[in-house]
């Protein structure tokens, strides 16, 4: 198996999962740093916004936003 087809297996994986009706996952709009940040419960939508384009805005977790991992923390 070569990368693309890896990387095809994994995207394919997380979109099952992102879509799948047994996974609840919330989302809302946060302004961190004077920057509008969109914060989900779940890692899963994170990590698509962050692999498939296009990549508007900032996408986090709630456990990075309490955490302090967040835009222009300088972490």
């Amino acid at each position: 198996m070569n990368f693309r087809a890896i990387l095809a297996g994994f995207t394919a994986a997380f979109i099952v999962a992102a879509t799948s009706d047994t996974a609840s996952a919330k989302q809302y709009v946060k302004n961190v740093h004077g920057r509008q940040v969109v914060v989900h419960t779940s890692p899963i939508p994170v990590v698509l916004h962050r692999l498939v384009p296009p990549q508007h805005g900032r996408h986090i977790t709630e456990r990075e936003l309490q955490s302090g991992r967040t835009p222009n923390s300088g972490r």
